[in-house]
């Protein structure tokens, strides 16, 4: 026996007594069909079983159903779960993600950014810590943005953020509130991304409280784990042992946690540490980690409503930027 034979957008044209044109003008619906003419059409596609190919609408009607999205870091939880959010809303447009790791490189977002253009992504959703924002405007011009992060703005497209340094003030005051000083701050504090923000805040409730930096106490210089173990090391070799310190993010809190443990440091009561995220593994630390949350799933779903109503015609409307709330959850480590 045979293969069976597809059925062809022809036949149904065919069966409905009309023109193939007709019948994608039914399946898109972008052009208004006399509804007697359209119920003839849906009757030969049922009675034929037509299925239609996703790629040839997708070419008829120059959507590829698909959005890039771009992440400095694949290992750090917070992203996947940005990205699960994202994808959540997307889905229910009938729209699918690419993620691409960029590793917080420069040249790395520029060349995922081209690709993603050639290959006629509809939308881009970029956490982009090192891309310069008229680079982003000319290799997604005429595509819809939503952008994280401080450094964009609203001319690239629809932003959507924290207010980290707010978050980050409000760990700084709790320590402060328990008499646990000095504070040090452990993170990046000259780069593009959050680190700015978040000890912009450390420093400003340092300030308000009357306290001065230290700097010796401000240590750090990427977002991992591995980073915040060398920046604590960086400060006990130095003889300098705040009484609590903040981080930029939990994989930085979990390394000073590691190094507290190698060197015989009781948490929190030789040192207590604040993390900023709030990722699964913060509640699974020993002890667990009193962290900022940072709603990451919340964030992609935003992200996804803001981008979808661009796709879909449902805002036409200047960008908007949504900044969401921050809170600290106090557990056992501060």
């Amino acid at each position: 026996m045979g293969a069976p034979t597809r059925v062809r957008m022809a036949d149904v044209a065919a069966r409905a007594g009309v023109s193939i044109t007709t019948v994608s003008h039914v399946l898109s619906d972008r052009r208004p069909v006399a509804p007697a003419t359209k119920q003839r059409v849906l009757e030969a596609i049922e009675s034929l079983g037509y299925q239609p190919s996703e790629l040839a609408r997708s070419l008829r009607m120059r959507r590829t159903h698909t959005v890039a999205l771009l992440i400095p870091d694949i290992t750090n939880p917070f992203y996947p779960t940005l990205a699960r959010g994202l994808q959540d809303v997307l889905r229910s447009g009938g729209y699918h993600s690419v993620v691409c790791n960029t590793d917080n490189d420069r040249d790395e977002e520029r060349a995922f950014l081209e690709e993603m253009v050639a290959r006629s992504v509809d939308g881009i959703v970029i956490v982009g810590f090192g891309t310069d924002e008229n680079l982003l405007m000319r290799a997604a011009a005429g595509i819809p943005v939503v952008a994280f992060g401080p450094k964009f703005s609203l001319a690239v497209g629809d932003i959507v953020g924290v207010d980290d340094e707010a978050g980050m003030a409000e760990a700084t005051r709790y320590l402060l509130d328990k008499g646990l000083e000095p504070i040090g701050y452990v993170g990046p504090a000259s780069d593009a991304g959050p680190g700015r923000s978040r000890r912009r805040g450390y420093e400003e409730a340092l300030a308000a409280a009357g306290r001065a930096v230290d700097p010796a106490l401000v240590v750090g210089d990427d977002y991992t784990r591995e980073s915040g173990a060398a920046a604590m090391r960086a400060l006990l070799d130095g003889g300098r042992l705040p009484r609590a310190v903040v981080c930029a993010n939990d994989l930085i809190a979990i390394g000073v946690l590691d190094v507290a443990r190698e060197r015989g440091i009781a948490v929190p009561d030789d040192l207590a540490v604040v993390g900023f995220d709030d990722i699964e593994a913060a509640s699974f630390t020993s002890p667990r980690l009193t962290t900022v949350v940072n709603p990451a799933y919340d964030q992609g779903r935003m992200a996804g409503q803001l981008l979808l109503a661009r796709l879909t015609g449902a805002d036409d409307g200047p960008h908007r930027k949504v900044i969401l709330g921050c809170r600290l959850v106090v557990r056992e480590s501060a």
